[in-house]
């Protein structure tokens, strides 16, 4: 018999093996763990788009745009998810103003080689009209594109005949659609969820070296701090109707000529207006108005001068305009003036020289009516977009707002927030399941969603179905409309960006072409870039999806890219 004190240690040995399955989960009491087969699915999957997948390229598009003349228009090729939301409302609708917002991302084509006078640019902006049969709820993706010449957005489906299957080959191009309409009921995806969301991407980071067929200048090039957008929220561009733009050659009033302007057109911005839904005269050059959308649930209303009173109530925004103006001079309120002319007395003497700039007789007013909307106000936590840096690191970027004082006045400035994970969590050329999700702390009812203020939250990201980064306290994401009338920002906002974040308006067009004061936004300066590489799949879910969920949903496919 040998010494007992030999074997006096503690024998016990644990550890975790992953070979084919975890040997311990421990939950917190708010789901069940039950092993799956399959990956989630359901009234949970809302979007689903998979590049292997032919009915995602449908030729019988349910969104036709009808244009009057045909001056080499053509149709964007476009993408149809799989899925639909099960709340999704599409009862049939007639855009007639499409081609005012439409030209600037591809939306509405058209090109002008050879017309002087920039007929079809006209005819493209006031003759477009967006036709949405009813019944079609999937969400519906374009290839952007750009008229302007300074860019080019390549982007090719790869027949790949392996495992992987077929795949989207981003070399500077993207999808982008919206989801819903201002104005009218038509929506195809929830502005805000109970409790949490996830977005699943199948993608492939490569270098520039698979792209070496470009003969052209990308976002990237130019926005080299935005590059490796691969998924966006929230309005594609500012308004770009904010200030009156006749371009150079204001004083054409007949057909222009090869000496005027590029872009000349007849007639100008400040010409042309039309009639919206609801029977009002709506000019494009901004009226001397400041808009207010408000969530009215109190019933409270200010006097008749605001337009509304109890019987507007349909608890619905209201829009609320008041008139804005802005100091032109500093002309003295308490009409003291310096002296008229010397040996002139009264009025009828004021010309000559005033010491003071003013007499009585050249008051005319303080203020006058400011044609001018302040654009910024609709970008405040109204863009988010999710990137991949050259370094392999992954994390977000969001436009805010802040107030800067220049010369004693305080004025708005964009500037962005953002935060990546550790470099490295996302290697090249080899595919990853990226998926981020993010978990408000308090979970609201449906008609709480409709008034509730944004909550706190937190935004995980997850490579091949394992937590690589965490934010915490991050505000919850609700894109909203633009301070501007509905027909003069279809499609603009409510907008998802597949592979690439968002133009902004470096490709607008307006009468007389594109306005310089355009140029330089926040959104294109912070936002305009691209996701080189490849996308296979994207999935979008609108429920609390647990670890347990993406894990699996990993298992289920990762065979199927080499990742076993």
């Amino acid at each position: 018999m040998g010494n007992i004190s030999n074997f006096n240690v503690n024998k016990i040995d644990m550890r975790l093996s992953n070979v084919d399955y975890w040997d311990l989960y421990l939950a917190n009491g708010d789901f069940s763990i039950v092993p799956k087969d399959t990956i989630l699915s359901g009234s949970c999957l809302a979007v689903h788009y998979d590049f292997n997948n032919l009915n995602i390229y449908s030729t019988l598009s349910p969104y036709t745009i009808e244009y009057t003349e045909q001056y080499g228009y053509f149709t964007s090729g476009v993408i149809y998810s799989l899925t639909t939301w099960n709340e999704a409302v599409n009862t049939g609708y007639t855009l007639s103003t499409i081609g005012l917002t439409g030209i600037d991302n591809g939306l509405v084509g058209f090109t002008s080689i050879g017309d002087l006078s920039n007929t079809a640019l006209v005819d493209a902006l006031t003759g477009s009209t967006l036709f949405i049969p009813s019944g079609d709820t999937r969400l519906q993706l374009n290839i952007v594109t750009g008229y302007t010449g300074n860019f080019i957005y390549p982007l090719t489906i790869v027949n790949d005949f392996n495992a992987v299957g077929d795949y989207a080959r981003l070399c500077g191009g993207f999808y982008q659609g919206y989801y819903k309409l201002d104005g009218n009921s038509y929506q195809v995806l929830p502005n805000r969820v109970p409790k949490s969301w996830t977005a699943e991407l199948w993608i492939r980071k490569t270098s520039a070296d698979n792209c070496t067929g470009n003969t052209g200048t990308i976002l990237n090039d130019i926005y080299t701090g935005n590059t490796g957008f691969f998924l966006y929220f929230g309005t594609r561009a500012e308004n770009k109707f904010w200030n009156v733009f006749e371009g150079l050659n204001t004083g054409t009033t007949s057909g222009c000529t090869s000496g005027a302007t590029e872009w000349c057109t007849v007639p100008k911005e400040t010409d042309v207006s039309f009639v919206d839904d609801n029977g009002n005269i709506i000019n494009l050059s901004p009226p001397p108005t400041e808009y207010t959308v408000t969530d009215n649930k109190f019933l409270m209303y200010s006097r008749a001068k605001s337009g509304h009173t109890v019987c507007d109530f349909t608890a619905d925004t209201i829009t609320i305009a008041t008139t804005n103006e802005v100091v032109t001079d500093d002309r003295n309120p308490f009409l003291v003036y310096s002296r008229a002319s010397a040996g002139g007395s009264g009025c009828g003497s004021c010309g000559g020289s005033h010491p003071a700039g003013e007499t009585v007789c050249s008051f005319s007013g303080f203020t006058s009516p400011q044609l001018e909307l302040d654009r910024d106000v609709d970008l405040i936590d109204n863009a988010l977009g999710f990137r991949i840096k050259y370094d392999g690191s992954i994390g977000y970027r969001k436009l805010v707002m802040t107030k800067e004082c220049i010369s004693g006045v305080t004025v708005s400035a964009c500037s962005i927030e953002e935060s990546y994970s550790a470099s490295g969590v996302v290697t090249d050329d080899q595919w990853h399941m990226i998926s981020i999700r993010f978990v408000a702390n308090t979970t609201l009812g449906e008609c709480e969603l409709e008034w509730k203020p944004a909550r706190k939250g937190k935004l995980m990201f997850y490579v091949d179905g394992r937590l690589r980064f965490v934010v915490e306290d991050f505000d919850e994401f609700i894109a909203r409309r633009l301070v501007e009338h509905s027909s003069k920002q279809v499609a603009v906002p409510y907008n998802i960006s597949l592979g690439g974040g968002t133009q902004g308006l470096i490709e607008s067009m307006t009468f007389d072409g594109q306005d310089q004061m355009d140029m330089g936004s926040c959104l294109d300066e912070n936002f305009a870039g691209t996701f080189i590489g490849d996308i296979s799949q994207f999935r979008f879910y609108i429920c609390d999806m647990n670890y347990c969920d993406i894990t699996n949903n990993f298992k289920q496919e990762r065979e199927r890219y080499g990742l076993i």
